[in-house]
């Protein structure tokens, strides 16, 4: 990725994010809600925002919901803010990779514990 593409999409998960949080008031929308990656297509054209989203399986899948349907609204919003000719079409995703890594911890934890139980 050239530095052109890394500069854009990291002005855009940050302003995505300040945007979810200043600007939207939909209540399906986690208050642990956070963009964690943007990856924008080679023309422009499309951006995958990942977000992570800390609560319940259904709470996960009405922010989703919320923000997909907010798409539009959020591209404008940022494009106020931004200094760029065109805000790409943005597709929101979920972002699972921090509930894996707290699932791999307490899985070592146990680990550790067990260990622990039998040499002792």
């Amino acid at each position: 990725m050239n530095r052109k593409m890394e500069r854009v999409n990291a002005t855009l998960r940050r302003e995505i994010g300040v945007f979810i949080t200043e600007s939207l008031a939909d209540p399906r929308i986690a208050t642990m809600t956070s963009v964690t990656l943007v990856d924008t297509s080679p023309d422009l054209a499309v951006a995958t925002v990942s977000v992570s989203v800390m609560g319940t399986d259904e709470e996960r899948k009405a922010t989703l919901v919320a923000l997909e349907s907010a798409a539009g609204y959020i591209r404008h919003g940022v494009q106020d803010r931004v200094r760029m000719r065109h805000v790409p079409r943005l597709q929101f995703k979920l972002d699972t990779r921090m509930e894996k890594t707290a699932q791999m911890l307490a899985f070592l934890d146990e680990v550790i514990e067990q260990d622990r139980r039998q040499s002792s």
